[in-house]
């Protein structure tokens, strides 16, 4: 059960099936799992968790790079400018899956059903 979770996660899928996908585009997210009818939004400010997941990921991401950075004894705009590009580089990413890490970490702790009969393309069988 825990590898299909982890394939799940990796590939960004419900945390309920882990099969429907979570984002129909580089940054907008499915209002509702296109497998299972799963709403993904529980509540108000439900994603207020996956911002300090976020965080924690890019700054364990960013520090080894102002480390690196300082070292190489760069200048305070070489070290901006990297820094920079990098965040705008990864801040899809990190959004992401911030979001299905925080999605599936709350699954675990307050399990819920598939909602069969509101999944707008579940076909029978």
């Amino acid at each position: 059960m825990w590898f299909k979770r982890l394939k799940a996660l990796l590939l960004q899928r419900c945390p309920v099936c882990l099969e429907g996908k979570v984002f129909h585009s580089l940054l907008g997210m499915n209002k509702e799992c296109p497998v299972c009818g799963v709403k993904f939004d529980r509540e108000t400010g439900y994603f207020l968790n996956s911002m300090f997941i976020a965080y924690t990921i890019g700054f364990l991401i960013l520090i080894p790079s102002a480390v690196w950075l300082y070292f190489l004894n760069a200048s305070i705009l070489v070290f901006t400018i990297a820094i920079v590009v990098e965040c705008l580089i990864l801040w899809p990413i990190i959004f992401r899956y911030s979001r299905v890490l925080w999605m599936h970490a709350d699954q675990i702790m307050d399990p819920r059903q598939p909602d069969v009969h509101e999944a707008p393309d579940r076909q029978p069988g």
